[in-house]
């Protein structure tokens, strides 16, 4: 009380009151520029700080000198203009300079150890300002100074280390008020001032003073008119940036949440209450994690395991320095793709994209690329991938190649689409006969696949099961489809890749198809080099013809009537370079499987016609027809061609062809057959007997000879069936008034039993081997030359 008692009367209250309410609007300005530092960066946030720096030291300053001028009235004191001067640069750098350097976003330890270095400062600046006092002795109580600076540290510590909400001005300008003055009059309570003999020049010090503290104080007004504009400035800038701010924030397309250093929910968005079915009074900026972590998982029902993962993974997340980014699947399906990138202080920031349509968009392009469309099977692509995924258990691993016969007949007959339900049945069969770990693809159009895991035993009772269950009719669209399939089975421990397992595989189908179709074969050692052989050989023949490696040869006709020579038949030769001669029984089917037969059998007609131009006489030249000829439009010019270029008389050609080749599309054959026989030509079936035969043939085609297979001939002398089948037809022929004709007869004994049936004429090694040129007398008996080679 005796201290107050004391200030009270040592203090003129109008100075008093005018330094405190100096020191207010310095405390709101200080407050305005620190905020404004705050938020700013750069060469912006330096001149903010020099303000605040300047504002604060110049504040305290004139707070100090205005209440000095009305203290001690009795007395009349005395200044220094030099020391005043200097306490002023005191203030500016022990006050000021702290609150500026906490303007950043520092943590809060440092920002409350500046304020309280500025709060010292403050006492400082004060005994600076005492100590230009002159004309007197002052005695200074030490724990006066003591507790000055400490509620000066307290004061201005509590300043800086108020929360961001708390941080206003009126409560910054309040409480460095407080700390400022408190300082002040603590010190002057604590400070003796004794007069000595008055000097001569005190008004003019006292004048002096009073310019000084006036500059002060305008500056300080000037500025408070400045930091007024300059704040609401800052404030229209804060809160458009705010304004534009919240409403990105709030538009986004992603969920958003900051989680500061302390685990505190600091922001978030619409978006994410949206996304994990929140209400805004769910969450609240400030909530502890765990708290927000709990209210979230009681809204979309997490289970105790979730919830202890999903914090484990958040707290790994705010610890780490580096981004991350996962996927989390809602109870409802959704797919949401959370990232989290760590802040510059502390924190992280999360994002939560919903990417369950990219995600169904890719599973659909994924499964589309590795599946069959129709069928839903997989397709090559998958059945690849699977193959290279079970090469680890290969030894039990087998694939099947399932070729669907006759399915190109459903397709032209009843259309594609009566095709694709088929399909679609075959596959449905599949999956019902097959276990749930074998793998079933569809590669092509009837080709499909199956990997079974299984023995070769196993995979070979599959295939049979399966040739069984598609030997079955279908039904489709009220319509009943027969067809079948042939199966191809290789071993994934017989092939070194992938590749090589489907072209083995495809090898043993293409034996199955071979054999008759309707039947399953498993690859063979020497299959890969039987059709490396067949390639070559392909290869080699498309050569052939322009290289001169093909020839005729010629094997006579004879009549039993007359015993002589009546035409020949053309057949051919090649001469391989490297293997020979070549049997045509080897390259003829290759041939025509390879289409190479339309130029080959062009070749012979013109050869053969050529030749037999040349011969004395009018012996006929007969020459075979492959079945792929006689679908060809072309064999019509074929042969026009080949008579018109070596003159030869159409009466004296005579076509060949086999029953098979007429069962294949009979009306258009009997149509071709009969335009040939209009020009003149001959027609004869050759091999009757061996393919589909049919009287209807002898009835329906237009025919000028029956060829007998030499199957018949060969075992009529031993074989009573086929004696009487021998008979039999050369009875029919000579009832149709076609002619007969044996082939492969090779002793007397045959010729003499085609004799006594009846036969009209024969061929055969007996009478005459097929040779390239046609040497001695033609008119000589053919039989006479086989009874003279007998003897000897």
């Amino acid at each position: 009380m005796t201290a107050l008692m004391g200030l009270a009367s040592h203090h003129s209250l109008g100075f008093v009151a005018i330094a405190f309410a100096i020191c207010v609007v310095a405390g709101w300005l200080l407050a305005v520029l620190l905020r404004a530092a705050e938020a700013s960066q750069g060469a912006t946030r330096r001149r903010w700080q020099i303000g605040a720096a300047l504002v604060a030291g110049l504040g305290v300053w004139t707070t100090h000198f205005i209440a000095m001028l009305g203290y001690r009235a009795d007395l009349l004191l005395t200044y220094d203009g030099l020391r005043t001067a200097l306490s002023a640069l005191t203030s500016v750098l022990a006050v000021g300079l702290p609150l500026a350097l906490s303007a950043p976003r520092k943590a809060l330890p440092s920002r409350v150890a500046l304020g309280a270095a500025s709060g010292v400062g403050i006492g400082a600046m004060h005994f600076a300002g005492m100590a230009a006092i002159e004309g007197c002795r002052q005695i200074i109580a030490m724990p006066a100074v003591v507790l000055a600076c400490s509620v000066g540290a307290l004061a201005m510590a509590v300043a800086r280390g108020l929360p961001e909400r708390l941080r206003g001005p009126s409560i910054v300008s309040v409480v460095v008020t407080l700390g400022v003055c408190g300082v002040h009059f603590i010190s002057i309570a604590g400070v003796s001032v004794i007069p000595d003999a008055i000097s001569p020049g005190v008004r003019s010090a006292n004048v002096m003073l009073s310019i000084f503290t006036g500059t002060g104080a305008a500056v300080l007004f000037i500025g408070v008119i400045l930091a007024l504009l300059a704040a609401r400035r800052f404030e229209a800038q804060e809160q458009a940036h705010t304004q534009i701010l919240s409403t990105a924030l709030h538009n986004m397309s992603n969920g958003l949440v900051f989680i500061d250093s302390q685990q505190r929910i600091s922001l978030f968005n619409s978006r994410f209450l949206e996304q994990f079915g929140l209400e805004e009074a769910d969450l609240q900026v400030g909530m502890p994690a765990p708290a927000f972590l709990a209210r979230v998982s009681a809204v979309n029902a997490w289970s105790p395991v979730q919830q202890d993962q999903i914090r484990e993974r958040i707290t790994q997340r705010i610890r780490s320095n580096a981004p991350a980014k996962s996927e989390h699947v809602m109870q409802d399906g959704r797919i949401l793709e959370i990232e989290s990138r760590p802040v510059q202080g502390g924190g992280t920031v999360m994002t939560f994209d919903d990417v369950t349509s990219n995600r169904r968009a890719q599973q659909q392009i994924s499964h589309m690329a590795f599946h069959d469309p129709l069928t839903g099977l997989a397709n090559r692509r998958g059945l690849t991938m699977r193959m290279e995924a079970a090469r680890p258990d290969g030894d039990a691993c087998h694939l099947l190649l399932i070729d669907l016969d006759r399915f190109k007949p459903v397709n032209d007959t009843f259309g594609h689409a009566v095709g694709d339900q088929l399909l679609v049945q075959v596959a449905a069969r599949l999956r019902a006969v097959l276990c749930e770990g074998d793998f079933v693809a569809r590669i092509g159009g009837d080709e499909l696949a199956v990997l079974l895991a299984a023995d070769a035993d196993e995979a070979m009772q599959t295939a049979d099961g399966i040739v069984s269950t598609l030997a079955i009719p279908f039904l489709v669209n009220d319509i009943v489809l027969s067809i079948g399939c042939s199966i191809g089975i290789c071993g994934m421990h017989e092939a070194s890749g992938a590749e090589l397992l489907m072209q083995q595989t495809d090898i043993a189908l293409y034996e199955a198809k071979r054999q008759g179709r309707g039947l399953a074969v498993h690859y063979r050692a020497g299959m890969m080099e039987a059709v490396n052989e067949r390639n070559r050989l392909e290869c080699d023949m498309r050569g052939a013809l322009s290289r001169g490696e093909f020839h005729l040869v010629y094997q006579p006709l004879v009549c039993l009537k007359t015993d002589r020579v009546i035409g020949y038949e053309a057949l051919i030769r090649w001469d391989h370079p490297v293997l020979g001669s070549v049997s045509p029984g080897r390259f003829i089917p290759l041939a025509e499987e390879t289409g190479q037969i339309m130029a080959i059998g062009e070749w012979i007609l013109r050869e053969a016609c050529r030749e037999a131009a040349s011969w004395a006489g009018d012996f006929q030249i007969s020459v075979n027809v492959s079945p792929v000829q006689l679908r060809s439009p072309l064999l019509m010019a074929h042969i026009t061609n080949a008579l018109a270029a070596s003159g030869l008389a159409p009466t004296r050609l005579e076509v060949e062809l086999t029953e098979t080749a007429m069962v294949e599309d009979g009306p258009t054959i009997a149509h071709m057959l009969s335009s040939l026989r209009a020009m003149g030509l001959r027609v004869a079936m050759d091999d009757f007997g061996t393919g589909f035969s049919s009287l209807a043939h002898l009835r329906d085609f237009p025919l000028d000879r029956i060829k007998i297979d030499r199957s018949f001939v060969s075992r009529a002398e031993t074989d009573p069936n086929s004696l009487a089948v021998l008979t039999a037809i050369v009875q029919l022929g000579r009832a149709l008034q076609i002619p007969t004709l044996a082939e492969g007869i090779e002793t007397p004994t045959q010729l003499t039993l085609l004799r006594e049936v009846g036969c009209d004429a024969v061929q055969g090694y007996l009478l005459g081997r097929p040779a390239r040129a046609i040497g001695g007398s033609l008119a000589r008996s053919v039989v006479e030359q086989a009874k003279e080679k007998s003897a000897a």
